[in-house]
């Protein structure tokens, strides 16, 4: 498998208890697709150990609010196991879940607003998808990369992409 194929979809937050549980906070995938895909479809998900992609798969899984999951994965079964990858982030096989998606793209994100922390920043005109480096377009032609860190909230209702930017990133 090309690493270039392996999208990031949740974030190790923390290690719950002592026998190597994880909490996951998914982003990239409804809470239920990514159950389905790892608990039912038993589709590996990855995390990057000394660069490389090292598979695990979901032994277990408990849903914990809209976005999080107590985890167990294989491999994983001490409370040392579990600091050792908390932060990491956990990718899965691209194809895997754009399949499963029902054609959602994000390229659905244009003629959205993106926000800049709360305040609105321009409409966002086009979808860039760089290898390694997705990127929104604004009106303007301002790119924005597209990645998880920067999202602080997405709301569909108002077609509204609210991210966390680094300063003088908007100006041309």
């Amino acid at each position: 498998m090309l690493a270039g194929s392996l999208q990031p979809v949740a974030k190790v937050l923390k290690s719950n208890g002592s026998d190597g549980v994880l909490v996951l906070g998914i982003h990239s995938l409804e809470v239920q697709d990514f159950l389905s895909l790892t608990l039912q479809e038993k589709v590996p998900v990855f995390l990057y150990f000394e660069g490389l992609p090292v598979p695990f798969f979901i032994e277990e899984a408990e849903p914990r609010g809209t976005s999080k999951l107590l985890v167990r994965m294989t491999g994983i079964h001490s409370g040392r196991d579990a600091e050792e990858v908390v932060g990491a982030k956990v990718y899965m096989d691209a194809s895997q879940f754009d399949e499963d998606a029902d054609g959602e793209d994000l390229s659905q994100l244009v003629g959205w607003t993106l926000c800049n922390r709360g305040v609105p920043a321009g409409v966002i005109t086009a979808f860039e998808d760089i290898p390694g480096n997705p990127c929104l377009e604004l009106e303007g032609g301002v790119l924005i990369p597209l990645h998880e860190e920067l999202i602080r909230s997405l709301d569909e209702k108002k077609k509204c992409l609210d991210m966390e930017l680094p300063d003088g990133l908007l100006e041309k």
